[in-house]
């Protein structure tokens, strides 16, 4: 049986990248043009009028996943606007991990990472961080993000990693030995809010 194309007309924008996500979760590797208009029974032609490329379809993607970020703006404390927003941006990364990497690698930043900079740069300036310390302190939470969400998406169990531990010789490795148990959990969400504690302990000590 042969499927039935798509009416002339009834694709837009929105319903491109719907499916374009659907064959995203799958790995980016894996989307291209002919894959996502099979997605939803189009022509291939039928795409280019509004994404001429595949790399134009990731850049809206990934633009799209940032989206789904919506740091909270305006409380009494300004330190926990920005532990919010480190948790709100890692929780999108994770639910979405096949965009962690071309996120965290793309050359040009789309207008919702122009808009989420925006906004936790304003957090730390209520918190009197500005300047260069201000953009340390907000690269450094979007990298621990990143580290994190990278170590998190395609880790094994923690039995696993528990066994490859134990496996190694202790008088070369006295340190790793001692710490056996937190260290096969160094994925794990307890680890990455002690991990954020840290840095958000360092820039409430700067702040003026």
């Amino acid at each position: 049986m042969t499927r039935t194309r798509r009416p002339r007309g009834s694709l837009d924008a929105q319903a491109i990248l719907d499916a374009a996500e659907r064959v995203a979760a799958g790995g980016v590797e894996a989307l291209t043009i002919r894959g996502v208009a099979a997605e939803i029974d189009a022509a291939p032609m039928a795409l280019y009028r509004y994404y001429p490329t595949k790399d134009a379809i990731v850049e809206a993607l990934l633009d799209r996943v940032l989206s789904r970020v919506r740091p909270r703006l305006g409380s009494d404390d300004w330190l926990d606007d920005l532990r919010a927003f480190a948790f709100d941006h890692a929780r999108t990364l994770i639910q979405h991990p096949w965009a962690v990497i071309p996120l965290f690698t793309s050359p040009t930043p789309g207008p919702e990472s122009a808009r989420i900079a925006e906004e936790v740069l304003g957090i730390l300036a209520r918190g009197g961080v500005e300047g260069e310390d201000a953009v340390a302190a907000y690269s450094g939470i979007v990298a621990l993000n990143y580290g994190w969400a990278a170590f998190a998406a395609p880790r094994t169990s923690d039995a696993a990693l528990r066994t490859s531990l134990r496996a190694l010789p202790p008088g070369r490795f006295p340190y790793t030995a001692a710490v056996i148990e937190p260290l096969s959990r160094y994925a794990g969400q307890a680890n990455y809010e002690r991990s954020l504690e840290f840095l958000l302990a360092g820039i409430g000590g700067v702040a003026r």
